[in-house]
């Protein structure tokens, strides 16, 4: 059974090299709010906590770098990066949850462009609640 794990910010620096490129792969389709290295800055300072999908063998799938904030009524789990194959397959998803609940998150959020929203919508049950545009001046 695939497994989602926390990778400890003692450990990003030994396992960069097998969790970067999930992170690289993810930034096709993201904004321009972090580069992979300012990703790995942030995971190593433990200001984001990274989430790694684990097969069987222990052959890591896939990566994801989340951040909680609170606000005065939710507790919020914000994707900021997330990459690699079958993390939206329901047993993942359930894992995921789970440990967001186990931190007291009462919801989660990604910003996402139209496909990715299509994905988090079909298999993760999200719903679109606002639009985030924005401009470079």
């Amino acid at each position: 059974m695939r497994k989602i794990n926390i990778l400890a910010p003692d450990f990003i620096c030994k396992y960069w090299d097998k969790i970067e490129p999930f992170f690289e792969s993810s930034f096709k389709f993201s904004t321009d709010d972090f580069s992979v290295d300012q990703i790995k800055f942030l995971l190593v300072n433990g200001q984001q906590t990274c989430l790694i999908a684990v097969e069987d063998d222990g052959t890591i799938i896939g990566a994801s770098a989340v951040e909680i904030s609170n606000f005065p009524n939710h507790r919020v789990l914000h994707i900021t990066s997330m990459g690699g194959r079958a993390l939206v397959e329901p047993d993942l998803i359930t894992q995921f949850e789970g440990w967001a609940r186990s931190q007291g998150v009462t919801k989660i959020r990604a910003f996402a462009k139209d496909a990715q929203t299509r994905l988090y919508k079909m298999k993760m049950g999200f719903e679109s609640v606002a639009n985030v545009v924005e401009k470079n001046i």
